[in-house]
């Protein structure tokens, strides 16, 4: 469902609110890209035909509904769908990777296709009714082509998992699709111009990647490694600061019922046996810095315009050498079991960053 004027009741419009809560950036497309395009280039579809990809999903922290955003292939236009909270859970379970012991719905209706002989060829939202979307699954079997009508998150539930291309009609964008402003996520009324931007080499210029929560776990952490006067700071000191605070990443290692005092413990006790040595300012080592490297990764492909607290936590786990990620996975949070958990936080509407 949309609303009836989709700009300006789009929950990314105010900033306070626009939650980044994309389980994955489009990572099943992105693997299959050329497979893509590819199948573009075969298809003979028609010029009103606009080719779309996933680009993210995201939840309103008004209401915490799930909106599925979909972007042009070759353009900068997006258009926002909504869905409920079990249909984003199907396409975001695919999207990040996630492996589940059974077969899907979806999944299923994949494989039933294919065992009677036919191909899935594309998917197309065809039509906006009543602030309602349509959609149709097109099937090749044999000289016959099947069209099936379908609700849009059920067909690109199936394009993610084929890798089939995704299509809109043009007349559906002219109705309800919009451009986003890059950095804030808001919706505007006309494409992007094109400005010069100069890269800020300052260190307060390199702080504005990181949301102020991921800041205060920076500071706490450079605290903790002034106090046992250890230099430089390294992960250890990182995940004692994130565990000693209220946020995102200490909260699904909550839900994994990893014991936060016994993490802080461990940590105190390894730092407490490590040489000390006078410093004059707390310097990042090297584990460190891959780290923030990878939590900037993370948020960007986890849609994030800023680091926050969970994208440091993956951060950790990814710089997998490290002290940290050694006693977090001593402690059974491992990489795939955190994604799972930021899943089931992104829609519940758990996020509070």
């Amino acid at each position: 469902m949309v609303s009836k004027d989709p700009r300006p009741n789009l929950c990314l419009k105010c900033e306070k609110y626009n939650l980044s809560c994309l389980y994955g950036q489009d990572t099943h497309a992105v693997g299959c890209s050329d497979f893509v395009e590819r199948t573009e280039k075969s298809l003979k579809f028609e010029a009103h035909m606009i080719p779309m990809s996933v680009d993210s999903i995201r939840v309103s922290l008004m209401n915490y509904q799930r909106v599925v955003i979909l972007k042009e292939r070759a353009g900068e236009q997006y258009l926002p769908c909504w869905i409920g909270e079990a249909e984003a859970d199907a396409l975001a379970v695919k999207m990040q990777g996630v492996t589940v012991p059974r077969p899907l719905t979806h999944d299923f209706v994949c494989t039933i296709a294919r065992e009677l002989g036919g191909t899935i060829k594309y998917v197309i939202i065809n039509d906006l009714k009543n602030d309602t979307f349509y959609a149709k699954t097109i099937i090749d079997r044999g000289d016959q082509q099947i069209e099936i009508d379908c609700r849009p998150s059920d067909a690109l539930a199936i394009a993610i998992r084929t890798g089939i291309p995704i299509f809109v009609h043009d007349e559906v964008m002219k109705k309800a699709g919009i451009f986003l402003d890059a950095e804030t996520g808001k919706p505007i009324e006309a494409p992007p111009g094109i400005t010069i931007a100069f890269e800020d080499k300052t260190d307060k210029g390199r702080l504005k990647m990181f949301a102020e929560s991921a800041q205060d776990i920076l500071s706490l952490a450079e605290n903790e490694s002034k106090h046992l006067n250890q230099s430089p700071v390294n992960t250890e000191h990182l995940l004692l600061a994130l565990v000693k605070q209220t946020n995102t990443a200490s909260e699904i290692l909550k839900n994994m019922d990893i014991n936060l005092a016994k993490i802080s413990d461990k940590i105190e006790d390894y730092l407490s046996k490590q040489a000390n040595e006078e410093t004059k300012g707390a310097e990042l080592s090297h584990a460190v810095k891959r780290v923030i490297e990878l939590s900037a990764e993370e948020a960007k492909r986890l849609g994030s315009p800023r680091i926050q607290p969970e994208h440091i936590l993956v951060g950790i786990v990814r710089e997998n050498e490290s002290i940290a990620a050694t006693l977090l996975r001593e402690l059974g949070a491992s990489l795939q079991e955190i994604y799972i958990q930021l899943i089931r936080l992104y829609t519940s509407g758990g996020i509070r960053n």
